[in-house]
């Protein structure tokens, strides 16, 4: 792409790489972090107060969006950014890297969906899939160079010099939004939905606070108490003050509906799944961090690869055939990891994590592309914004998921003596259970005739 398409790809990327690269590249950072500073009771709540910052930004995206315009939102967003870094970059205390994560998860809620909520209104659907394509490959790099980066910033400096390594993204983003003037779409401005807000904010707080105990009685209540809060959300919404959501997302039956929980499905699967597999693979296996890093990263370079290879699929036909073959894929993958897990094969733990690479590559971009145009033109921006916050909120619920059924399990008991026993087939099982229901949830997701990639 070139010219203004290509400006306004440059800004979407700088937005998602932004997204991506702040998430991987504080990762050698944190334990350094907190064992300078004594927070290794606290650690969990950098990654869950970022999730619920992130939850409340992209929930408010579209709102802050139409009433402050694309450019002025940008800004201010990466100014708080700005300033959560600092804080964490300046830390007397590790509450100040609490805090400074909140405010950075805040504005990459905002930052990401203002950046999707741009891509209907600025790109035909002709080149939407190429758009997710590249994307994917950001994400990718995002994720192989973030962790190096990161890690050679903290053994060359210290832990701080890592949270300055996302400062390349945040220029280019400015950059980018100085030179580019993003379209919007025809729709109404976004009316703020403070209750529903408010109840996705709590959900998210409720599922956090199953991590705070290991005590399986808590994290079953966290865990029913967080999905009757999100119910409540979606029940309650539009009855209760202004809609948060747009006309008939989650309905099933609705092109909209399937799409809204198919990411939310395939990103609870893949956190179920993922949120131990580092040190499931360095406790069995006795691997060093980086190599662990790379075999987790595999998941990510397959996607990238497959969202290209797919985007280039040109029949209507084959990009649903595409799209619904992922979460086979997913599927495939999940059981291949309990049973390598089981036998002790650390390759197919490899293979498994390209399947499920290639399960996001073959339908992440269709899903998206198809719930975009399932919403009217009233309200496209609005649900455009909301499917990365749909994506965080499937990976809060798994990650919730997959600590209670550690917990249950004894998971971490059994890995200190290098057998995770049957607990494997708990943790994977579940992912593919989610991913079972989301191939079913794909024949109702239908990209508009016409709209080819």
């Amino acid at each position: 792409m070139s010219g203004r398409n290509g400006l306004m790809l440059g800004l979407i990327s700088a937005g998602i790489g932004l997204h991506a690269f702040n998430q991987f590249a504080i990762v050698a950072a944190m334990p350094l972090a907190a064992a300078e500073l004594g927070g290794r009771d606290w650690f969990s709540w950098v990654y869950s107060l970022y999730f619920i910052g992130s939850i409340a930004g992209g929930t408010s995206a579209a709102y802050l969006r139409d009433r402050l315009g694309v450019k002025s939102s940008l800004f201010w967003s990466m100014a708080l950014f700005s300033l959560g870094g600092l804080m964490a970059v300046l830390a007397p205390s590790f509450f100040f890297i609490v805090a400074g994560r909140l405010l950075q998860g805040i504005a990459d809620g905002l930052i990401v969906a203002i950046c999707y909520s741009l891509i209907p209104a600025n790109f035909s659907s002709a080149v939407t899939a190429k758009v997710f394509a590249v994307e994917a490959t950001v994400w990718a790099v995002a994720a192989l160079l973030g962790p190096l980066i990161g890690g050679l910033l903290a053994e060359a400096f210290s832990w701080h010099a890592a949270f300055l390594a996302v400062t390349p993204f945040l220029i280019l983003l400015g950059l980018f939004t100085l030179l580019t003037t993003p379209e919007t779409g025809s729709a109404a401005k976004a009316a703020f939905a403070p209750l529903a807000v408010a109840l996705c904010v709590t959900a998210s707080f409720i599922f956090a606070l199953s991590s705070a105990t290991g005590v399986i009685g808590w994290q079953v209540a966290c865990l029913v108490l967080g999905s009757l809060a999100l119910s409540l959300t979606v029940t309650t919404d539009g009855k209760l003050g202004p809609r948060l959501f747009p006309a008939g997302a989650f309905r099933l039956g609705s092109v909209l509906g399937h799409g809204f929980w198919m990411l939310f499905l395939m990103s609870a699967g893949h956190a179920s799944g993922a949120t131990y597999l580092a040190l499931i693979i360095r406790d069995v296996w006795g691997i060093g961090p980086a190599a662990v890093g790379y075999i987790v990263v595999a998941m990510a370079l397959t996607w990238s690869a497959v969202a290209m290879a797919s985007s280039r699929i040109k029949s209507l036909k084959g990009r649903h055939f595409a799209m619904r073959a992922g979460p086979l894929f997913q599927l495939a993958g999940f059981l291949m990891i309990a049973i390598s897990i089981d036998v002790r094969e650390i390759l197919l733990v490899v293979l498994s994590q390209m399947a499920i690479g290639t399960g996001f590559g073959l339908s992440w971009a269709a899903i998206n592309q198809a719930s975009m145009e399932a919403a009217g033109d009233e309200e496209r921006d609005r649900a455009s914004a909301l499917l990365p916050t749909m994506s965080t909120a499937g990976y809060a619920v798994g990650s919730a998921l997959a600590g209670m059924i550690a917990a249950a399990t004894g998971l971490t008991r059994q890995l200190s003596q290098g057998d995770p026993g049957q607990v494997a087939y708990w943790l994977y099982g579940t992912s593919a259970a989610a991913a079972l229901v989301t191939f079913l949830l794909g024949f109702g997701v239908r990209l508009k005739a016409g709209n080819k990639g």
